[in-house]
């Protein structure tokens, strides 16, 4: 059965969203929340999951290149918390090279340059490329018995 899962790429300045289907592997942006703290932005992305009906929301979870925590991986860390805190269920999804990959295909898409430099489509693509990379991975996951009920 499908059900509908947002990703998330939380920034500083913004927080991009991405919409898919559990049983795809194909993410569509949803645009983008403004941050304004904590407790705004939590309730942000909760009226958000309700208006999509999302039963799960996949955040990513930026490391350094050597695959440590940074200090923006501990705010996040924190920020996913306060999502669980909420009543949301959360995953989190390594990040690494989804801002790299965001913009490269926002350069390769027939889009103008004006809007391939906006950091709001870039957070957004980036909050695709998150969702994507957590739902190939699901795909490659073998299912056990009690799944294919």
């Amino acid at each position: 059965m499908s059900q509908v899962v947002l990703g998330l790429d939380v920034g500083r300045a913004r927080i991009g969203i991405a919409r898919a289907d559990s049983d795809s592997t194909l993410a569509f942006g949803r645009g983008v929340v403004e941050r304004r703290g904590t407790r705004l932005d939590v309730e942000a992305v909760r009226a958000i999951a309700e208006r999509e009906g999302a039963t799960l929301l996949v955040v990513g979870l930026p490391r350094t290149t050597r695959g440590e925590d940074s200090p923006q991986t501990r705010l996040v860390r924190a920020f996913a918390t306060a999502l669980e805190g909420a009543g949301l269920s959360v995953a989190l999804e390594d990040e690494r090279f989804s801002t790299v990959l965001s913009e490269r295909r926002l350069r390769d898409a027939a889009r103008p340059a004006s809007r391939r430099r906006d950091k709001g489509a870039v957070d957004e693509a980036s909050a695709v490329v998150i969702l994507e990379s957590y739902l190939a991975r699901q795909a490659e996951r073998p299912s056990t018995p009690a799944e294919e009920d």
